[in-house]
């Protein structure tokens, strides 16, 4: 059996790698893991206690014991406010303050005016016992408020609850024995020497699940990063493709998507293209002014969006004119379409939606098929010829081939 020295000495070991972890992580990520100061600061007081024993022990000095057992209570309070800044939680650490200046003239008065030893132990079991429950509150209150933590929540739930048990059976079984007068032995014995070991076994799993919550941290930030900057690169893919005043589609990201469905058309799968413009939209700009002009692009977007099938696209061309790109689609069905959207344009209310009296909005357009077998250019081409055909025929009108 080991005694209690060497227990301290591993007790030291283990906290100072892990106080030499602790203050690494913290160098370099202290502004995105909140709580791993007083982790790091936590640690320290540890292992300063640590040395006080290691060096005081065998002198069976009450200033080690007391020293020491302060020092780890500064370090548990400390853990605490970790976990509260870790937590987000909102806690008087005043009232903390306070808890360990009680300790401390308790501990004073347990080691230097008491012969038995068990009062010091029940000292520092009511003082164990309230700190860990102070954990096992805030974390369980925590348990489900992140998912990239709830695993090391519940893992530190289960060690501080057997902790706190056993440290309720060991107050316990102290206070039956201070009331039938046995001593315990000062400084060192079997029961103490279990649960210096015991303690050190489970600081040790808690320091562990602490890392492992810190690491989460970071990670749940990076993942956080990667997909602010996946929306971002999404909105700026969007902006890209758009027209920034109709909402619609840009030139270039309707010509993309023409080449798509020439590209489908080869395989047997017709579209229609059909080119829209305003007529007299110079007129409407000259009278009523660009900003009247503006009003009329959106509002014939917002139409036109209304108007065509899921599998359609439509975008801005350039101007005043507008091009559509219509899938799987049938010369009948075609020319229903097209039907369909000058009489949306035509039934629209533009004196309510311009803010003018005398203004009438309409639209001539140009629509051909393609089969695949001709180019991009060629089709809009005829598109465009068509369009033409319509201005001249009268404006209004839909003309297609």
């Amino acid at each position: 059996m080991y005694d209690q020295s060497t227990i301290a000495f591993f007790g030291l070991v283990f906290h100072g790698l892990f106080a030499i972890v602790y203050f690494t992580l913290w160098l370099s990520n202290r502004d995105h893991v909140a709580g791993l100061g007083y982790w790091t600061i936590n640690l320290l007081f540890h292992v300063f206690g640590r040395i006080v024993v290691l060096t005081d022990v065998s002198q069976s000095t009450q200033i080690g014991a007391v020293v020491g057992n302060l020092s780890t209570g500064i370090g548990a309070v400390l853990f605490y406010f970790g976990l509260a800044a870790f937590t987000k939680t909102t806690i008087n650490k005043n009232f903390y303050y306070s808890f360990l200046v009680i300790l401390a003239i308790a501990s004073v008065w347990s080691s230097s005016f008491i012969e038995n030893q068990y009062v010091r132990s029940i000292v520092a079991d009511v003082a164990i016992l309230f700190i860990t429950s102070r954990y096992l509150v805030l974390i369980w209150k925590n348990r489900n408020a992140n998912p990239w933590y709830r695993r090391p929540y519940m893992v530190l739930l289960l060690v501080y609850g057997v902790f706190t048990v056993t440290f309720i059976m060991r107050t316990v079984f102290d206070t039956i024995a201070l009331y039938n007068g046995d001593l315990l032995p000062a400084f060192d014995s079997p029961q103490l020497r279990m649960s210096q070991l015991f303690a050190l076994i489970i600081l040790s799993i808690v320091n562990f699940c602490i890392l492992i919550l810190s690491n989460n941290a970071l990670l749940k930030d990076l993942a956080n990063d990667s997909l602010e900057k996946d929306k971002m690169m999404d909105k700026l893919k969007i902006l890209a493709q758009r027209d920034g005043l109709t909402g619609l589609f840009n030139r270039n990201a309707v010509e993309q998507y023409l080449d798509s469905a020439i590209e489908q058309a080869k395989s047997g799968c017709p579209c229609m293209v059909t080119l829209v413009d305003i007529d007299n939209f110079k007129q409407i700009n000259d009278t009523y002014g660009h900003e009247c002009g503006d009003m009329v692009l959106v509002h014939l977007a917002n139409i036109f969006s209304t108007c065509i099938r899921e599998r359609d696209t439509v975008g801005r061309w350039g101007g005043d004119e507008f091009l559509f790109i219509h899938k799987e689609i049938t010369p009948e069905q075609a020319t229903v379409l097209v039907h369909r959207l000058h009489q949306a344009v035509d039934s629209y209310d533009w004196k309510s939606a311009i803010h003018t009296k005398d203004t009438k909005v309409s639209i001539s357009s140009g629509f051909t098929t393609c089969s695949g077998a001709e180019s991009k250019r060629k089709i809009l081409r005829r598109a465009d010829l068509n369009l033409y055909t319509a201005k001249e025929n009268g404006r209004s009108q839909a003309v297609g081939s």
